[in-house]
C-alpha cells in the first residue's frame, strides 16, 4: 500500500506522511509477482482507525463491498478489479482533537480476469454479491500508517 502526493500517482510520499485536514490523499494498493494477464487485484474494503489496530472499535469505512462509502463524499475509487493495482483517494481527517494519526487497513483479493467478474459498477447502486466464487483467489489484509495530521 503506497500513499502518493499527487493524483497522477507519480510522486510517492517518502518518509513520514504529513497531511493537512481535508487534503486529498491518494493511495495505491499493488500486488507483484502475479501474471497481470490472468489476475486482477480487487479491493473488498478499506477503513481507517486512530491506532495501528485493524480491529479497533473506533473506525471509519472508506471502501465497502468494493465501492466507496456512500456516507463519505470525499472517497473516490479510481481503479478496482481491472489490473494488479487498485487506487482510491479520500479527504484527510482525524478522529478526535488529541488523535493526530490515521492508519489505513484494506482487505483485498486476487480475481481471475477470465471470469469477467472482477470489477464492480458502483454508480448503479447495485452492491457486489457476497460470498466466494470460482473467480476468487488469494486474499490478504494490509495496513499503512501512520498518516499524520500536521
Amino acid at each position: 500500500m503506497i500513499p502518493y502526493e499527487d493524483d497522477e500517482f507519480t510522486r510517492p510520499f517518502t518518509g513520514r506522511v504529513d497531511a493537512e485536514l481535508n487534503q486529498e490523499m491518494h493511495v495505491e494498493v499493488r500486488v507483484e509477482g502475479v501474471d497481470s494477464r490472468q489476475f486482477a487485484l480487487v479491493m473488498d474494503k478499506c477503513w481507517a482507525t486512530p491506532v495501528n489496530d485493524p480491529d479497533y472499535s473506533l473506525r471509519w469505512d472508506l471502501i465497502l463491498s468494493e465501492c466507496p462509502n456512500p456516507n463519505d463524499y470525499t472517497v473516490e475509487l479510481l481503479q478496482n478489479g481491472v489490473s494488479t493495482s487498485t487506487r482510491f483517494s479520500f479527504g484527510m481527517f482525524i478522529f478526535t482533537a488529541n488523535s493526530t494519526r490515521l492508519y489505513l487497513h484494506c482487505a483485498v483479493h486476487l480475481c481471475l480476469l477470465s471470469s469477467n467478474r472482477c470489477s464492480t459498477n458502483c454508480s448503479s447502486g447495485h452492491q457486489r454479491r457476497e460470498g466466494r466464487s470460482l473467480d476468487f483467489h488469494d486474499s490478504a489484509f494490509i495496513s499503512l500508517g501512520p498518516l499524520v495530521w500536521s
